[in-house]
């Protein structure tokens, strides 16, 4: 059965100066090659025609089936950043004496391609790189089979990397794939034990080389790209991170909030296949904003009067709206990733606040003319999976949260109409969640918040201590 996309996918906005950048970078390839195979006439024709028809091959690859990657430069930039440097490597590596094609760490790229962006582009990364390690060995079939297997068992290794102890373990698969590739190749090729022995060592040594450079240029290419891995936002989910620890401090309701709707958007982003660990580390994050005025939200308000009592339903709704912005400024301060940020924008989107907005609307307060957008939040809407997930974990959980006895029907009726009017509002026609993904989602929810506010049984002591 086909699922239905809520929204016709519209690539985002190119970067002319990276897209600029992407093919310089392609013009270094063909220039590192042209210098090593050397600068005459028929060499160079035959380079560009050869490096040309890689990069068409990618291209329509690329065209065909991962059409968004297209529109984001960034992206190609540091596969091509990865590939050169591969490149650079294997020629040092040809130009030096006594050591074997074998040796170029094809896993390295594999590991930082995968953590950085997806297995789907590492793939190609990969790919590349050892048709060119196959042609830097004297077009050599095995310079290419070993680079392609090692790169692919750092690929499949890295999948899910949490923490930088993981790359420990992708050298193992790395060594285990060079040494099965090296002394078949070898035995193959009728060579004794002692030069099979040799080379399987240099099969070694590239494991541990590879796993090197991952570690090496990981957190240095997640700067310079501008990238959040896994890695990273674990980091970022740390509680002692400074901001997460004001927000326990100085809004501790909104900080139990915080951590249950990170486990709301966890478990549904786990079953409709999205980055959950992302979800979560943004749900963390996204009411940092109600540091600047904690007492305005209920959550903070136990045992206080409601500061908002006093107040005009338009200055309240002011109010209610500023935590996106004071969210955006604490976590530029604070030098939060690019990617929390853009969660902490979007998890409100564009939703009306309700209960000031009705207010004004059935009290009759003397506003002439109502505007509806001064009681919606700014928006933007949320954009990706994980940012339509954390807005609609949000709300189920703060209106489950208000609910006076939270049975399971009842947490299932609230969750359903959080979910239906966040659809029928069109918060949700910016991201890639579809009608399908809505229905997981839901069931998720209302298991996770069944789980978490179900009544307790009332025992005999307590029975004697209320009588």
């Amino acid at each position: 059965m086909p699922i239905i996309s809520l929204r016709k996918i519209k690539p985002p906005r190119k970067n002319s100066l990276i897209t600029w950048l992407a093919v310089l970078l392609g013009g270094a390839t063909l220039l590192t090659m042209l210098s090593y195979h050397g600068f005459t006439l028929k060499t160079a024709a035959g380079v560009l025609i050869f490096i040309g028809s890689v990069f068409l091959l990618v291209y329509f690859f690329l065209r065909t089936f991962h059409p968004r990657v297209l529109s984001e430069p960034v992206k190609i930039l540091a596969v091509e950043s990865v590939v050169l440097m591969m490149l650079l490597i294997g020629i040092l590596i040809e130009n030096t004496p006594g050591i074997p094609s074998y040796f170029l760490p094809a896993g390295g790229a594999g590991i930082l391609l995968t953590v950085l962006i997806s297995p789907v582009m590492a793939g190609i990364g990969i790919f590349v790189t050892a048709i060119f390690a196959g042609t830097l060995g004297g077009l050599s079939l095995s310079s290419f089979y070993v680079a392609a297997a090692g790169g692919m068992a750092a690929v499949f290794s890295s999948l899910n990397v949490r923490n930088r102890n993981d790359l420990n373990k992708s050298g193992l698969y790395i060594l285990t794939a060079n040494i099965m590739t090296v002394s078949a190749l070898d035995m193959i090729g009728g060579q004794s034990l002692v030069p099979v022995g040799v080379n399987v060592a240099w099969g070694a040594g590239n494991a541990l080389i590879s796993v090197v450079i991952a570690s090496g240029l990981l957190p240095i290419m997640e700067n310079l790209f501008g990238i959040t891995t896994n890695i990273r936002l674990l980091e970022l989910g740390d509680f002692n991170q400074p901001l997460l620890k004001r927000l326990m401090l100085e809004a501790p309701g909104s900080y139990h909030h915080s951590l249950m709707v990170g486990n709301l958007a966890e478990n549904a982003c786990e079953r409709i296949e999205a980055n959950a660990l992302l979800a979560r580390v943004g749900a963390y994050y996204h009411d940092i904003g109600k540091l600047k005025n904690p007492q305005y939200f209920v959550e903070n308000q136990l045992h206080m009067k409601d500061s908002h009592k006093n107040l005009k339903p338009n200055i309240s709704a002011l109010i209610l709206k500023r935590h996106v912005k004071d969210g955006l400024a604490l976590a530029e301060e604070y030098k939060i990733d690019r990617v929390v940020r853009d969660m902490v924008a979007e998890h409100h989107g564009k939703t009306l606040i309700e209960y000031f907005y009705k207010k004004v609307t059935e009290e009759d307060l003397g506003e002439d003319v109502l505007d509806e957008k001064e009681y919606r939040y700014p928006g933007p809407r949320p954009k990706s999976k994980e940012s339509g997930v954390l807005m609609l974990a949000d709300s189920a959980e703060a209106a489950c949260r208000a609910l006076a006895e939270p049975t399971y029907s009842r947490i299932s009726a609230v969750v359903t109409k959080v979910i239906n009017n966040k659809f029928i509002d069109g918060q949700l026609n910016n991201c890639d969640l579809t009608l399908a993904s809505l229905e997981v989602i839901q069931e998720s929810f209302i298991n996770t918040l069944a789980a978490i506010y179900h009544s307790r049984i009332e025992y005999p002591e307590d029975k004697e201590e209320n009588s």
